[in-house]
């Protein structure tokens, strides 16, 4: 039986970008907070800045972007939808 959290395999390039853009949105999304430069409980900081001591490896995910800005970007495009999406899920039908 699985808990809270399902893995996932991820098969392909394209959902690796798109579920790093997830993760990275989701403290924006879900309101944790709005600025996810500071925010330390994310790996957004090691994307996005030039830190080398890091647990993750984001050239990995790095490497489908011309640069790091142009990452940023692709996720700010998503900003306002998955604030819709998260907005949705908590919405309840009235009988």
């Amino acid at each position: 039986m699985q808990g809270r959290f399902k893995a996932v395999r991820i098969e392909t390039d394209d959902s690796l970008i798109h579920i790093s853009r997830y993760i990275h949105l989701n403290p924006i999304v879900s309101e944790i907070t709005d600025n996810l430069e500071t925010y330390k409980w994310s790996s957004y900081y090691d994307y996005t800045s030039k830190n080398t001591e890091v647990l993750s490896k984001p050239e990995i995910v790095l490497t489908a972007f011309k640069s790091v800005n142009e990452y940023k970007q692709f996720l700010l495009d998503q900003m306002d939808y998955g604030r819709e999406l998260e907005r949705i899920k908590h919405l309840t039908l009235d009988n």
